[in-house]
Formats: C-alpha cells, structure tokens, sequence
C-alpha cells in the first residue's frame, strides 16, 4: 500500500554550485557575474569510509542532475563546471575542503557533507564566509547545531530520514498489529542518530505502545550481536533501524537473523537494492523485513494518486529517472539512492531562477522561502524554519521470494 507521510513542523557525490568568477572574497563573486560566465559545481562528499556508500549515490544523483542542466540550456544560460572532493567520512576533512571550495574555487553553494557530525565542521566555514551549503545529512534540528546556524547561509537538502521511517513503521505495522512492545537499534553517528530513542519515546506516548529496549553501536561496527542479545532479552514484538544505509543495516539484520529468524524489522533503508539482500544473506533472511521503498516504487505510488502534489511527484520522479539515464546512471542501484544529490540541485536551480541572477544574498533569501516538490518532498521553508516540511510521499516496501521488491499492503 501506498504511504503517505506527514511531517510535523521541525520534527523532523554530489556538487557545488560556485562561481568560478574573477571576484575573489566569500561566496564566489556572483554578484559580479558576467552573462556567459560558468558556474562551478563543488562538492564536500564521502566517497569512502562509513558513509561512502551515501556520499557516492549522492555524486551521482547531483553529477546527473548538473549534467541534465547543462544539456538543457544551464541555470540563467550559466553552465555548470562539476567538481567532487572526497571527505573520507571525516569532520575534519570536510572542513578543509568547505574552506577549499571557498578560498580556491570561489563557491557559491557547497553541497553535502551527508553525515551530521562531517556538516557540524563545513558548517561554520560556510556560514561565516556567507556561502550557501546544502547539507545531505538526514535531519535538521535533530542534529544538533547550534540555533545560530539553523537559520543561517546553510539549509537542508533532505528530509529527516530517521523520523519518516520511524513514524511509518508506526503508522503501518505498529498500530494495525497492535503491537505494544518495541526495540530500537540506533547508530552512534552523532545526534541525528541518538535523537532516534527521543523520536520513538514520543511516538510510543502519541500511539500506545512502549520502548521496552534500545541499543547503540558504533558506526561500521562488524560485529552487533551483544546489542541484540539485550535487544531481544527485553522481548520485543518488532525492532526499529536507526541505522546509516548500507554495512551497519547488513551487519545488524544478519546479527538479528542468528538469534531470531521471524522477528519483524522496520525500516530499512536501500535494503531492496539486489547487492543488499545479496550481502545480508538472501531473500529468505529479508522476510518480515519492511523497507523504504525504491523510487520505482515511489513513481507507482505518485501515479496511483489524484491530487496536484501527487501528480507533480510523478512527473519529478520522470524527469529524475530520465536524467539518471541519461547520465548513464541507469542501474537500479544509483536510480534507488540517488536522490539526495538531485534533490539538491532542484533547491538550487529554483533559488537562482527565483532571484533571477548569481547574486548570492538573494539566492540565499529565496532558499529561505523554499517552496517547492523535490521528488515527493513538500517544503513550505520559512526564515526561522529552515525544515518546514508539510508532506512527504513515500511508499513502504517488502522483499519477495525471488529476491524483488513490492509495495506493501
């Protein structure tokens, strides 16, 4: 069944778009743009490490969608010149290319990093040097930055992930099997993470069921199987992923497997990808494991709909397919996980479009009135709510037999 997710107000490799202009000073000189000058596309992203495996689909999806502008005519008739640099899933190397793309490359907007803990060190680079950053981290305000920073030159490329997932395993195996015992598996990849228990607890109160157990591991962690001995000895009825894509969800599904072959798991993000199920031990270990749903997916369940949002989903996830492959992009690995990175430049390319030139502080200021559907995503931003999301459409998925996947109920 189709999914249909409501975000409350803050509860919830790629590019940057910069100038390479003669003007030197913060921000990349846009404001001093000339007619046929281009656009440079610089990225902060982790193309190896624990989050490689997010950073890299990020490339993707934001390499796809520049390649898409360019051969549609650019942004204002300006081209964009793609650069990625890889941040090794490191804070302190994510600062050092934010202060990079800025000093050498005269950014006008830094995309990524993708982990929370990586944007807490590019952050503070970009704010002070009044350049726009697109973090890809899931989550906002559940990062934990600091109120300053929340409304300042830096702005989500993403919703908050962890939340959505959460709320709908909830709103569709929770509440209908009236569950009343839950576990939580959550990663130590710094607040956006840890907020995971926080989330849960106030979901329990709001729905009727209890947190009776919730367990942390290390990021890239091999082995989990003392986390979900205690998981399991609290006897949950189902246990919750607040897990980082990709080994993490693999090392715990097959730890959870070795004690427990029924017991239902929810929500597992990019589990439905072939090489996934693959690495976690087959289809049949995937049963009763619940996952957020492959953009396919997400495009049948668009098209089912009637209403204007609906069908405006339908048409973006169209034309984000159509770019993927053009880009040669086309395998459902990158098509499936690769749409933070497009999502981000459907934010700039609006913000631009909306001031009307590549001058920075007003392409700053519309950003902080975003209001657009970025594939299913409904943002209504606002200047003191950067993560004002209204809607979200998504679709949950379960894993077959024969290894493929299909929408639930």
């Amino acid at each position: 069944m189709t999914r249909r997710r409501f975000t409350p107000f803050a509860a919830a490799a790629a590019v940057l778009l910069a100038g390479v202009l003669a003007a030197c000073g913060s921000g990349g000189g846009g404001n001093n743009a000339s007619a046929n000058s281009t656009i440079t596309a610089c990225g902060d992203l982790a193309l190896a490490g624990p989050y490689a495996q997010i950073g890299e689909t990020d490339n993707w999806g934001a390499e796809a969608y520049f390649k898409h502008i360019n051969a549609t005519g650019g942004i204002l008739g300006h081209k964009v010149n793609y650069i990625t640099f890889n941040n090794q899933s490191s804070a302190s190397q994510s600062e050092l290319i934010a202060r990079k793309c800025i000093d050498t490359y005269h950014a006008m907007f830094i995309v990524g990093p993708e982990s929370g803990a990586d944007t807490e060190s590019a952050l503070p680079i970009a704010i002070a040097n009044h350049t726009i950053l697109i973090s890809l981290s899931s989550g906002w305000q559940t990062n934990g930055y600091p109120a300053s920073e929340l409304n300042s030159w830096g702005f989500p490329g993403f919703y908050d992930v962890f939340y959505e997932d959460q709320l709908a395993s909830v709103q569709n195996l929770i509440v209908p099997r009236h569950y009343t015992r839950v576990a939580l598996l959550e990663d130590n990849c710094g607040s956006v993470c840890l907020a995971n228990q926080a989330t849960v607890q106030t979901l329990a109160k709001q729905y009727g069921f209890q947190l009776v157990s919730t367990q942390i591991d290390q990021v890239g962690a091999t082995d989990v199987t003392p986390q979900v001995v205690n998981m399991l000895a609290a006897k949950p009825q189902i246990i919750l992923f607040g897990l980082v894509p990709g080994t993490d969800s693999i090392t715990a599904i097959r730890a959870i497997r070795a004690q427990d072959p029924t017991i239902p798991i929810s929500e597992c993000s990019a589990c439905e990808l072939p090489s996934f199920i693959a690495a976690a031990g087959g289809p049949s270990v995937m049963k009763n494991i619940y996952v957020l749903g492959s953009m396919q997916d997400w495009l049948t369940a668009a098209q089912q709909g009637t209403s204007a949002q609906e069908k405006a989903t339908a048409a973006g996830l169209q034309a984000y397919m159509a770019g993927m492959q053009a880009a040669g992009l086309g395998n459902q690995n990158a098509i499936d996980n690769s749409q933070e990175g497009w999502d981000a430049g459907l934010e700039i390319n609006w913000a631009i479009n909306q001031a009307g030139s590549l001058n920075e502080t007003t392409i700053m200021q519309k950003l902080q009135h975003l209001d657009i559907n970025t594939l299913g995503i409904i943002w209504n931003r606002n200047p003191s709510n950067y993560e004002d999301i209204s809607q979200v459409l998504a679709a949950m998925e379960i894993i077959n037999p024969n290894g493929s996947a299909s929408l639930y109920k």
